[in-house]
């Protein structure tokens, strides 16, 4: 099975060579199908295996002791789901899909076998550990220093950029993967207030919808409203290799 997408996004910000390309798409996979609101991995679930996301969307959560639900990540075609699996014994969190999507699921113990095999391969996915980190320093604050206007217009930024970047729309033309009441579980807002920034973000020509399909009219002036720089998404490898003298 191919794992394109995944390599595809680990050359992005590291240095993969051909034997590394083959090592990868030499693990053994089994594939999953799961439909809106069905789930990959559940809070508590003991791991032996790695799952990556081939297509469509699927978010992480964790529900809270008054039963409410915070999610706390997303992921996109190409990203590994639940990497914990590598050196933790459970996972804490729950994936479900947002849209129809695909998973691929191997052995841990074989993804370590491939890294210790090439440290290419190995720091590459330690690369991914650190955007996922970064990522979630964003959404942490974007959640508790950000007014709801600056929230939305952030999480509309970041998911046209990260949509784009799995190949799953155009730049700036997506449609949104996210109900009303899944952006107020990100953002912790409710719902209408949601609604009634998309309706002013809107009105002062930043974006234009159409039912759930965005198109950003004025970039500049979304991302500025969002507080936005894709810096944090490492779209390009930002390490250099030492010359040699």
């Amino acid at each position: 099975m191919s794992l394109q997408k995944f390599i595809d996004r680990l050359r992005k910000h590291s240095d993969l060579g051909e034997g590394d390309v083959a090592r990868l798409q030499s693990l053994d996979t089994v594939s999953r199908q799961l439909a809106p609101g069905g789930f990959s991995v559940r809070d508590g679930t003991d791991l032996n295996t790695c799952s990556l996301l081939v297509s469509g969307i699927a978010a992480s959560h964790k529900i809270v002791g008054s039963g409410g639900r915070q999610i706390v990540g997303m992921f996109f075609a190409g990203e590994l789901v639940d990497f914990d699996g590598l050196f933790l014994s459970s996972i804490d969190y729950n994936v479900q899909a947002i849209s129809e999507c695909r998973v691929y699921d191997f052995h841990c113990e074989q993804l370590l076998d491939v890294m210790f095999q090439s440290p290419s391969i190995g720091k590459a996915l330690f690369r991914e550990t650190l955007i996922k980190s970064a990522i979630s320093r964003e959404w942490m604050a974007n959640l508790g220093r950000r007014d709801s206007r600056t929230k939305v217009a952030y999480l509309l930024c970041e998911l046209s950029v990260r949509l784009s970047q799995s190949g799953s729309a155009e730049a700036h033309d997506f449609m949104l993967p996210l109900t009303q009441e899944q952006i107020s579980d990100i953002i912790g807002v409710t719902p209408m207030h949601v609604s009634r920034v998309l309706k002013d973000l809107e009105k002062d020509g930043l974006i234009h919808r159409e039912r759930r399909k965005i198109r950003v009219l004025n970039w500049k002036l979304l991302a500025s409203a969002g507080d936005f720089s894709p810096t944090y998404l490492r779209l390009t490898s930002d390490r250099q290799p030492p010359s040699v003298t």
